[in-house]
């Protein structure tokens, strides 16, 4: 860092301060956190929120793209990427309201505020206010870094004895600097809970709204009928590979049928042949050495109209001289 900075400085006396693009110098909005580092006590970065219903930003920034601080803000200097940003600072913490805890399981106070070289941003103390039932006079009590065993988003635990010897920097009983009143539903999110770069623009009205809502419900029934083009297409394949597939079985049945009964008629007519072989046919069937009989109808039957006794006798049969 090469601008300038105060000798030592409390987050509370940097938070709410307008942070400026030291290239634009168009403001990115208030710092609205303070990231640190909790293994290193160091401050690794900021948090800027431009609030507003109408005009929600946020941007986020590592401690040394901090150029200055001045006495109404501090100069940025942009150019960072989000993504290398976002995972320098995935491993620290706002460190807002936070309940101090000792390493024998009593809870001594909470912590108000720290202190902090804004040239190197390394931690000098941390500022708590004491628990009524801790022991200690009612006051402001500092502690140090070095004391402090491990820090979680709603605790910091740090060794007893640190606790109980802690110097008192104010008396009396003041309360923890209270944020500025939020300008907007969204001020109420915690930067360290969600991407705030990463939300719906709020600017978008109720007409963007609807319109939004329309293109979507468009999408969906566009779905829905390319959904049910499909399915009949499918089922209209389906219903003519079926056809064809009867088609093609009952083809091959009538095929069956006309090659059985195709081999049963030459089964027929060739045992048709062999029983007429030994027959007779063309002139072999007059043999004239068969006696020809013949016979006269009038000797053959008697009379209808005669009674039967008076029927006349008939001749003996006599056959023909040849």
């Amino acid at each position: 860092m090469d601008g300038s900075f105060p000798q030592g400085m409390l987050k509370s006396e940097l938070l709410h301060r307008l942070a400026i693009n030291l290239d634009t110098a168009e403001e990115f909005g208030s710092i609205a956190e303070v990231w640190v580092n909790s293994r290193t006590h160091q401050v690794q970065g900021i948090g800027c929120s431009a609030g507003g219903l109408l005009q929600r930003q946020s941007h986020r920034f590592l401690w040394s793209q901090i150029g200055s601080i001045g006495r109404d803000g501090v100069v940025v200097k942009a150019g960072a990427r989000v993504e290398a940003i976002d995972e320098h600072l995935q491993d620290c913490l706002p460190l807002g309201v936070v309940e101090l805890w000792s390493d024998h399981g009593d809870r001594t106070g909470q912590l108000a505020d720290y202190r902090f070289d804004p040239a190197t941003g390394n931690i000098l103390q941390y500022l708590f206010i004491p628990e009524e039932t801790s022991g200690l006079a009612p006051g402001l009590y500092a502690l140090d870094p070095v004391a402090v065993i491990s820090t979680g988003r709603h605790r910091m635990m740090a060794e007893d004895a640190a606790l109980r010897m802690a110097p008192l920097i104010q008396a009396g009983m003041p309360q923890p600097p209270e944020p500025a009143p939020p300008r907007s539903p969204f001020d109420r999110i915690p930067l360290d809970r969600i991407p705030m770069d990463r939300m719906p623009d709020p600017r978008q009205g109720w007409e963007a709204a609807v319109k939004t809502t329309r293109q979507a419900q468009q999408q969906v029934n566009d779905r829905l009928q390319d959904q049910r083009q499909k399915l009949g297409a499918e089922a209209q394949d389906r219903r003519q590979k079926l056809q064809s597939e009867a088609q093609d079985k009952l083809g091959g049945l009538l095929g069956n049928v006309k090659k059985r009964t195709r081999h049963l008629r030459n089964q027929l007519r060739e045992a048709v042949t062999d029983a007429t072989a030994g027959l007779p046919s063309g002139p072999n069937l007059r043999d004239d050495t068969m006696p020809t009989i013949d016979v006269n109808a009038m000797e053959l039957w008697p009379e209808d109209d005669l009674p039967p006794e008076q029927s006349p006798e008939r001749p003996p049969y006599r056959p023909p001289n040849r």
